[in-house]
C-alpha cells in the first residue's frame, strides 16, 4: 500500500498494514530542499502577479516531492479555490485535504485575549451571534471544498494552553461545542471526515470535542500533557494523528526523537486507526536532519511491525 491507500483506509474505518504518514504544513522547504518560498514571498521584484505564478509554482513542486520523497498521504489545501488545481496535481498520489480556521472560537492573539475574556461575562449575546456567523461561514467553506473535490477536512481550531483550555468546560459548552458540532455534521453530510487540529493541554474537554462528532484528532501535544496512550485508552476507535513532540525535534538529539516516535507508534498506532505525525507540524527552525530521524525510526518500526 502506498500513504494514499493506507489513508482512504484509516478514513474508510479500516486499519491498514502500517500508519500512513503526513503533516499539517512543511515550513523547511529551503533547508531539505532548496527552495526558498520565502525569497519568492517578499522579492520586489516583477509584478504582484508573476510572484504568485512563481510562488505557487514552487509550492506544487515541494509538495510533489513530499509524496514522492517522503510518501505524505495528503496534500494541505488551504484555500477551497485552489482544490481542483490539487486534484489535478496529486489527486492520483494523495488525498486533498482542506481546512478551516474559522468555524468556532479558539484561543485569541494575546491583543484580543482580555476583550474576549470580558465578552464573555458582559456580552455572552454577542459572543453565540458571533459564533453563529463563523459557524455558517465555515459549513459553506466546507461546502466549497467538497464541491470542488477535497477527500476530507481538518479544523484547525488551537483550543489549549500548555497546561488548560483557553476557556473554562463550562463556556466551551456553552460557547463553542454546539457550534463545533455542527460544522462536524455539515463535514458529514458532505460525505467527508473532520479532524480537529488543536495544539495545548485539551483534558478537561476532550470529552466535549469527542462528543461533537469530529472524526479524530491531530496534535496529541506531549508539550500540553497530552498522553496519546491515555487517548488510546478512553477513545479507542478515534483518529489519532500526532504526538511526536516537536521539543525534540527543535534540536537534533537521535535517542529522544526516536524514543518519542516508539512512544506513539507503540501507544498511537500499528494496528490501530493512527497517523503518524509531529505534534503540530515542520515548522520553521526544524533541523531536516531530525525530519529524517523521526522518518527512519517511523519506517523501521512500520517494517518490524511494531
Amino acid at each position: 500500500m502506498n500513504g494514499k491507500e493506507r489513508l482512504r483506509c484509516i478514513l474508510d474505518g479500516q486499519i491498514p498494514d502500517s500508519p500512513p504518514h503526513w503533516e499539517l504544513v512543511f515550513q523547511i522547504a529551503k533547508e531539505a530542499m532548496g527552495i526558498d518560498l520565502d525569497a519568492i514571498r517578499q522579492s520586489f521584484s516583477g509584478t504582484e502577479t508573476s510572484r504568485n505564478e512563481l510562488l505557487q509554482k514552487k509550492e506544487i513542486e515541494v509538495q510533489h516531492r513530499l509524496i514522492g520523497e517522503y510518501d505524505w498521504a495528503a496534500a494541505p489545501c488551504y484555500d477551497p479555490a485552489l482544490t481542483p488545481l490539487y486534484q489535478k496535481e496529486f489527486g492520483d498520489k494523495a488525498l486533498i485535504v482542506g481546512f478551516d480556521w474559522g468555524g468556532v472560537f479558539w484561543m485569541p492573539t494575546g491583543d484580543n485575549l482580555m476583550g474576549f475574556v470580558e465578552r464573555l461575562y458582559e456580552d455572552p449575546e454577542g459572543l453565540h451571534a458571533e459564533a453563529r456567523q463563523k459557524c455558517e461561514a465555515a459549513k459553506q467553506r466546507l461546502s466549497r471544498y467538497a464541491d470542488n473535490g477535497a477527500d476530507f477536512f481538518v479544523l484547525a481550531y488551537d483550543f489549549g494552553f500548555n497546561d488548560a483550555p483557553f476557556v473554562s468546560p463550562d463556556q466551551f459548552r456553552e460557547f463553542i461545542a454546539p457550534y463545533l458540532a455542527e460544522v462536524v455534521q455539515q463535514a458529514h453530510a458532505l460525505g467527508k471526515k473532520a479532524l480537529l487540529h488543536s495544539d495545548g493541554c485539551l483534558t478537561r474537554i476532550l470529552d466535549q470535542i469527542h462528543g461533537a462528532g469530529l472524526d479524530g484528532y491531530q496534535s496529541v501535544d506531549p508539550q500540553g500533557h497530552m498522553d496519546i496512550q491515555e487517548v488510546r485508552r478512553l477513545y479507542p476507535d478515534w483518529i489519532l494523528m500526532g504526538n511526536v513532540a516537536c521539543n525534540m525535534l527543535q534540536d537534533t538529539n537521535e535517542a529522544k526523537i526516536r524514543e518519542s516516535v516508539r512512544y506513539c507508534m507503540t501507544h498511537g498506532g500499528i494496528g490501530m486507526p493512527y497517523i503518524f505525525s509531529t505534534s503540530n507540524c515542520i515548522f520553521n527552525g526544524m533541523p531536516p536532519e531530525s525530519y529524517r530521524i523521526m522518518l527512519d525510526e517511523y519506517k523501521r518500526l512500520c517494517r518490524k511491525g511494531a
